[in-house]
């Protein structure tokens, strides 16, 4: 993925904190730092839908882009999960658009049973995903997985889940990005055993 943003962001300020200068201010640097946090984790909704690298890197930019406007005219109340909606809508937006562009062609009545046969694909590969996603999770070290589930599934903080473990912040940080790192690597030995 493209470097645009400081890796992990300092921690040193809350999102909220972050956030609100940069609605005072509008200075784009505290949006990179913000949005540099979560780049990884917009990247990977990106991939989920978008399911091309190149596509989600061009999506991870334009998300950035969008937040300028949208992070300073939005009461935002926990800013991970806001921009996991953002991505998520931005991705699902984007494939509506493809497929409208795509699938102009074709008579309604074909439309429709592919229309209802992708739903059911699509319902499919979902499963697929979180089974081989649960797979790698559980091949983490404990500290790993504990810190990954606690910031991505239970929406902690660093700050809180140092808190809660009793922790160094540091070592919390790393925690979490070397299973990112180790997810990423297991889930593309998986999809690559799958092309085979």
């Amino acid at each position: 993925m493209r470097r645009f943003f400081l890796q992990g962001g300092k921690q040193d300020q809350s999102d909220g904190e972050l956030l609100a200068r940069y609605q005072r201010s509008s200075d784009q640097e505290l949006l990179a730092q913000l949005y540099g946090r979560y780049a990884e984790l917009v990247y990977g909704v990106c991939m989920k839908y978008l399911k091309e690298p190149a596509a989600a890197e061009d999506a991870t930019m334009a998300i950035y882009e969008e937040l300028v406007d949208k992070a300073r005219g939005h009461e935002i109340d926990k800013f991970r999960s806001w921009l996991y909606v953002l991505a998520k809508n931005h991705c699902l937006m984007q494939l509506r658009r493809e497929k409208r562009n795509i699938t102009v062609n074709y008579e309604p009545g074909i439309m429709h049973s592919l229309d209802s046969q992708h739903h059911t694909m699509e319902r499919s590969d979902e499963n697929e995903e979180e089974a081989r996603l649960k797979d790698c999770l559980e091949q983490l070290n404990p500290q790993q997985q504990q810190c990954i589930q606690m910031f991505y599934y239970r929406d902690h903080s660093y700050k809180e889940i140092a808190e809660m473990l009793k922790e160094r912040l540091g070592k919390v940080r790393s925690h979490i990005q070397n299973g990112r790192r180790n997810l990423r690597i297991c889930l593309e030995e998986k999809e690559k055993k799958l092309k085979n």
